[in-house]
């Protein structure tokens, strides 16, 4: 057992799992697993000046025999002399409220009262018994779900601390000696023999035909994963910097950033920046966003290049708005008039940030405005503001034929959002003659002659 112990403490020491002063929880189902990981720690850890104690989580579902278990463990805990904390989860009843998948409900309770526990008593790690099958079984769902197989954590943050894993470098015969050993009894469930779940599929049927080829796949599997989570840690770290070195913020608090800077980046680090936009504008929320794989795709095709404009409409509201170069994330909703409106002679109307007026040109003083002249017979007047509509069209100075507005943002180089926010000025009978700020159809004049007897005046605020 000397092999067995010295095999953990390296690992422990290898990997900083532990440190002097440290309290800590061993998560105890009653199983082979945790039993022999609660008394290893119960025996070993008080040499590294660690506190150790119980905890277990009754989730319900198999009537007196779950509420045996916690027993058990708490008579465990007992006779090895640590303390005891047991909780549980009403799964069934949850399940029958609001439905959902049985393991996740089982998790997410029975980690919501570690991390109740650990703030409430003072503990700031949780440990748990997961080994070198656990590890290889977990790169097996991982690879059949398409995911990189970087397996289980051997450590990570959680509410009120840290989760680790010191039996990872083991297999389960060594824990059954350990425990054969000190003659210490352990539970079983029987759902760990209902071939219902994936993992067990995969535990049953297809890791022992891979240990069988070669014992050594399960070690091996977690010095791959080892390596796999340093290079992954290492690559997250460089695309945090460059997220926070390129993005930007709006004064509500939205991201936009230039895809030039997005396009000089690795292929490695660009794929890591698009969930940390996501997680950015989602952080906070009750319910975890899933970013699915034809998503992240999606995102990655418009980041990547620089021409036209695109828009994607995101989960909660967001809209990832990418206008030739420049990307903007925004919450989406309207933010421009729907309706056709009147812009009264003599009159300023605002429209979003602007400010658009029409006049004789002799009552008004053109100020620090741009402004153009037109003259208009009076049944094409009082000029109209709308947002603009597919199919529009101009009449620009120097042309013979009309041109259509979505061509003429796009060699304007104006983008989508923008395009929903320009006001359009048309005559009553609704003929487009200018868009502020971007042209003036032929209709409005930059320099005045006898005709022109009207000024239109336009400004920012």
């Amino acid at each position: 057992m000397q092999v067995f112990q010295r095999k953990i403490l390296d690992f422990i020491e290898r990997e900083n799992l532990l440190r002097p002063g440290q309290r800590v929880l061993v998560a105890c189902s009653g199983g082979i697993d945790s039993v022999a990981l609660l008394v290893f720690a119960a025996e070993t850890f008080k040499n590294l000046q660690v506190d150790v104690a119980g905890i277990h989580v009754d989730h319900m579902l198999r009537g007196e025999e779950s509420a045996e278990d916690g027993r058990f463990v708490k008579g465990l805990c007992e006779d090895l002399g640590i303390p005891f904390f047991g909780g549980h989860v009403p799964v069934p009843a949850i399940l029958n409220e609001k439905g959902g998948n049985v393991q996740d409900i089982c998790r997410s309770g029975r980690y919501a009262f570690f991390s109740e526990v650990m703030k409430k008593e003072g503990y700031d790690c949780l440990t748990t018994a997961h080994h070198a099958e656990d590890q290889l079984e977990t790169v097996l769902m991982q690879l059949s779900k398409g995911s990189v197989p970087t397996g289980i954590s051997i450590k990570r943050e959680m509410d009120g601390g840290t989760v680790i894993r010191p039996f990872l470098p083991v297999m389960k015969e060594e824990l059954l000696a350990y425990l054969k050993e000190r003659d210490k009894q352990f539970r079983e469930d029987p759902s760990n023999e209902s071939d219902a779940y994936l993992r067990n599929r995969l535990r049953h049927h297809v890791a022992p035909i891979i240990l069988s080829e070669n014992p050594a796949a399960a070690v091996n599997a977690v010095k791959m994963t080892a390596d796999l989570q340093q290079d992954e840690a290492l690559l997250a770290n460089l695309a945090n910097e460059r997220f926070n070195s390129i993005v930007s913020f709006t004064e509500d608090g939205y991201p936009t950033f230039d895809t030039n800077m997005f396009a000089d980046m690795h292929t490695a680090l660009q794929k890591r920046f698009i969930p940390l936009l996501l997680n950015y504008l989602y952080a906070g929320e009750s319910i975890s966003v899933e970013y699915n794989s034809a998503l992240l795709d999606q995102l990655h095709h418009h980041l990547s290049v620089s021409h036209g404009n695109s828009t994607i409409d995101l989960p909660r509201g967001f809209r990832f708005v990418r206008e030739y170069d420049k990307v903007s994330i925004m919450k989406a909703g309207k933010d421009h008039f729907s309706e056709r409106c009147i812009l009264p002679k003599g009159e300023w109307v605002r429209w979003g940030n602007m400010l658009l007026s029409w006049d004789d040109v002799d009552r008004v003083d053109k100020g620090a405005c741009e402004y153009r002249y037109f003259d208009m017979p009076d049944h094409d007047l009082p000029l109209y503001l709308r947002s603009r509509k597919d199919g529009d069209r101009i009449l620009l100075p120097g042309m013979d034929h009309e041109k259509r507005l979505s061509r003429l943002f796009i060699d304007e180089k104006i983008g989508v959002e923008k395009r929903l926010k320009l006001p359009i000025v048309t005559t009553s009978k609704d003929e487009i003659c200018a868009i502020p700020g971007v042209r003036y159809g032929i209709r409005f004049k930059s320099k005045r002659t006898e005709r022109e007897k009207y000024i239109f005046r336009f400004k920012k605020l």
